[in-house]
């Protein structure tokens, strides 16, 4: 077996063949499995480091196009709350750190009453770091079971976040209410177009079901790390369209259970780490 080394972002280097013999590249490090010790953080530094990745963002064309595109489909109305779920290990991980610099660019923006944040993974000290930031730690796995406001909007970001968290927040607000978010997280187009129909409305019901009814807006990966907002695009489903649904459409079933998945990490699977 291969021997990797890491970087200090958690980041395997491996080399090449296409590349000269000196030149290294980074692929993000693929985590299968979650562990509950914890680990010493250094909180200085991990600010300090996240505040540059804000700076970064703040002035890029990806963020600059991305809230525009926001503010385009809330138009004038108000973001009261930001919701997001599996950011990943903020304090270690270059991508996670960059995601967590573009939720506080439109914390920034949007200036809504409070911003939420759940992951399973976080470190007691990464939690420590989220409170720094004025955002509030969701203590509990919800596995995305999120309700969100009846009257205003709540914007959702699931940065490359499992099919199934998405499908889940889908089921627990399932009907006219969906007008008032908008959902930020890995392109349902794309996610319709390379899975078979039958697999997708088995698996995924509910985004199966509402993709007809959702408008998308598709975000252009031009941020100089191409790896951390790919296949990224804004989801929301217009009053109008889902006044056209047939009524039998918005009748629930059971909670949805996935079976054989390795990428969603569920309460269940936390629950009995602690026991």
């Amino acid at each position: 077996m291969s021997n990797f080394r890491r970087d200090s972002d958690g980041f395997q280097i491996v080399k090449t063949k296409r590349l000269s013999k000196n030149k290294q590249t980074k692929i993000p490090t693929k985590q299968t499995n979650f562990e509950t010790q914890e680990v010493i953080i250094d909180f200085e530094k991990s600010t300090r480091r996240i505040q540059t990745a804000v700076e970064e963002l703040r002035n890029s064309k990806y963020t600059e196009d991305a809230l525009k595109s926001v503010s385009n489909v809330i138009s004038s109305r108000k973001v009261v709350e930001i919701v997001c779920f599996g950011l990943g290990h903020i304090s270690e991980c270059h991508i996670s750190r960059h995601q967590l610099a573009f939720l506080l660019c439109m914390k920034d923006y949007c200036d809504p009453i409070k911003v939420l944040v759940h992951d399973p993974i976080f470190y007691q000290g990464e939690c420590d770091i989220l409170k720094h930031f004025n955002i509030e730690v969701i203590e509990q796995n919800i596995e995305g079971n999120y309700v969100i406001s009846d009257r205003d909007i709540t914007l959702l970001y699931f940065p490359h976040c499992p099919k199934q968290l998405t499908n889940n927040f889908l089921w627990t607000n399932w009907g006219l209410k969906l007008s008032n978010c908008v959902l930020i997280c890995n392109s349902f187009n794309a996610l319709i177009e390379s899975q078979p129909s039958r697999l997708l409305s088995e698996t995924v019901t509910y985004i199966y079901k509402i993709f007809p009814f959702t408008s998308e807006i598709v975000l252009e990966n031009n941020f100089k790390y191409t790896d951390i907002f790919n296949d990224t695009s804004i989801h929301w489903f217009p009053k109008e369209k889902l006044d056209t649904v047939n009524e039998d459409l918005w009748k629930k079933i059971d909670k949805p259970t996935y079976d054989n998945t390795e990428e969603f990490i569920t309460s269940q699977m936390v629950e009995k780490l602690k026991l």
